[in-house]
């Protein structure tokens, strides 16, 4: 995909990899528009790179879908989507909340599936989509059973979906 020109939301853009990310792109001449949830860290590297900006927040699925919407608007249409945000937790499984768990199914599962499928109608043609899961995504570790199961589901879910929507296109 040719980066020059391109119109890509990064969404998780305030975080380390998601501003490495967002950098690069905007260094091969990609249009931007970056999303996270540090409004102040946003509106910093929004102002280095010369970028869009929205604020949202991954525990509600229906602001992952309406990211899409206004990225579309911000940009005139949207070429690629790269999602770069999650959260960790760490500890035996037996002494892990069932809030703690359902908070990272919901930022690392759910929301980034509403981005995903919000993206599938919207992305141009020849555009792209792209997730960072994890390496518990291929080798769930101990003292990590939550986070790892989450980046599973996420990962499993991306591979059954691909080819759904390379049929849409």
């Amino acid at each position: 995909m040719e980066l020059e020109g391109a119109r890509v939301l990064v969404a998780g853009a305030t975080g380390v990899l998601g501003g490495h990310i967002s950098r690069a792109l905007h260094g091969e001449g990609a249009h931007l528009m970056l999303a996270g949830r540090n409004s102040e860290a946003l509106e910093s590297i929004g102002s280095d790179l010369s970028a869009a900006t929205a604020s949202f927040d991954a525990t509600h699925s229906e602001d992952c879908s309406a990211l899409i919407t206004r990225a579309v608007e911000e940009l005139g249409g949207l070429d690629a989507l790269f999602i770069a945000y999650g959260i960790v937790a760490f500890g035996e499984e037996a002494d892990t909340d069932d809030a703690v768990t359902r908070d990272l199914f919901q930022i690392n599962t759910l929301a980034p599936i509403a981005m995903l499928r919000a993206a599938a109608s919207e992305v141009a043609e020849g555009g792209a989509v792209a997730a960072l899961t994890a390496v518990t995504a291929e080798y769930p570790t101990a003292g990590m059973a939550s986070y790892s199961a989450s980046k599973v589901a996420l990962s499993a879910w991306m591979q059954a979906a691909r080819s759904g929507f390379r049929r849409r296109r």
